[in-house]
């Protein structure tokens, strides 16, 4: 685990203009995992088994969602986490607005290489998804179709996909002619028959794919023609529903999965439009997949009028704009540049926040995700100049 965080330095986000709301992704997620060491995050929760056990181990939950999504799970977490800083004789740390667009950018980043497989698990599904119909383990080679043993050994399940993905075509005749059913496989199962094939392989050498990089990914989604068909962002293509309606709350295997198991659809229609199939090479699935993941980190934009109302209930208005309150006025604290500037500036109110409304007598007014967004779409019009 440790050397799969180390890996991350070599990914770079995407671009602010996909996103819905407005803000600067981070450059390196690797920057987050810092942030969660030097920020002491590291003292109650753990990442692959190292680090405390106060809290879960944040690469076994599933925290996947939006920035703003992973926002309000912090924010709702505050008064449990101040009391283990009182507990442990901690101060509560002090987190720029960069600081905390890495930290939440790692969180999000933490399920993107998924889980190790079974190997017991893959030689049954490769038995059952009719793979050793054309291929062999220990056979030798037919009808030039590889041995499972021959072919070379890989550093992640995404290097399978891609040999498939790129074998599709042939594959897809072939179940034509033997009249076989197109297999499919769950981001699980996907798993598990890389990790029986990365343990059946005897070959001498071995691929390797970076994690991927979405910024790449996003200018090989057009090149490689996936946006004739779907949309990533920004204009309606004209066959498709735009990827940004699926479901992105998926691993990196599940993601990959998915593709595989559009692969009959997609081979119709490209034969039926005239369109080449797409061949993928070096780190091209890595980051195409990392490009498609991504865009769940997307927020929606909010509701002003919405996010006056969650002012004004959650009890802000209270201290932020009643007449003669000691607390900054909104409209004099400059403009909000970013959704992760009002999660900053809330993170760092927090224990002064919780002091107050325990001398109040009041109980910490959670936030969901969406009041998040209408609380920021609120907040940016009211401090913008």
């Amino acid at each position: 685990m440790v050397l799969r965080l180390l890996q991350l330095s070599v990914l770079a986000f995407v671009t602010p203009a996909m996103f819905g709301q407005d803000f600067e992704l981070p450059t390196d997620p690797l920057e987050g995992r810092i942030v969660f060491e030097e920020k002491q995050c590291i003292s109650c929760h753990s990442v692959g088994g190292l680090g405390g056990t106060a809290g879960p181990d944040l690469s076994r939950d599933y925290f996947f969602g939006s920035g703003l999504e992973l926002a309000s799970i912090l924010w709702n977490h505050t008064p449990a986490m101040n009391r283990k800083f009182r507990q442990l004789r901690m101060d509560r740390p002090k987190l720029s607005e960069k600081e905390m667009l890495d930290l939440l950018g790692f969180l999000y980043y933490l399920r993107y290489l998924g889980e190790p497989g079974s190997v017991s698990s893959g030689k049954r599904l490769i038995e059952s998804k009719g793979c050793l119909s054309c291929h062999t383990i220990g056979g030798g080679s037919k009808e030039g179709v590889p041995d499972f043993r021959q072919i070379p050994r890989f550093s992640a399940p995404l290097n399978m996909v891609q040999a498939m993905w790129n074998h599709a075509p042939t594959m897809q005749k072939k179940f034509e002619s033997n009249k076989v059913a197109y297999p499919t496989m769950s981001g699980e199962e996907a798993v598990d028959i890389a990790a029986f094939l990365q343990q059946a392989s005897t070959a001498p050498t071995e691929q390797r794919l970076s994690p991927g990089n979405p910024r790449n990914g996003r200018v090989l989604f057009d090149k490689k023609k996936c946006s004739t068909c779907h949309v990533g962002e920004g204009k309606r293509r004209r066959i498709e529903t735009g990827l940004v309606k699926m479901d992105l709350r998926k691993g990196v295997t599940e993601v990959a999965s998915s593709m595989w198991n559009h692969g009959k659809d997609m081979f119709d229609l490209m034969k039926r439009e005239s369109i080449e199939w797409p061949m993928l090479e070096g780190n091209d699935m890595a980051d195409i997949i990392a490009y498609i993941y991504f865009l769940g980190f997307e927020d929606k934009p909010g509701q002003s009028e919405e996010g006056l109302r969650v002012f004004r209930e959650k009890g802000c208005f209270e201290c932020h704009e009643r007449s003669g309150s000691q607390a900054a006025l909104l409209a004099s604290s400059g403009s909000l540049n970013s959704p992760f500037n009002m999660v900053q500036l809330m993170w760092n109110h927090a224990i002064e926040m919780e002091d107050l409304l325990i001398t109040q007598n009041k109980r910490w007014p959670e936030l969901s995700s969406k009041e998040m967004r209408d609380l920021y779409a609120y907040l940016q019009g009211k401090t913008k100049k």
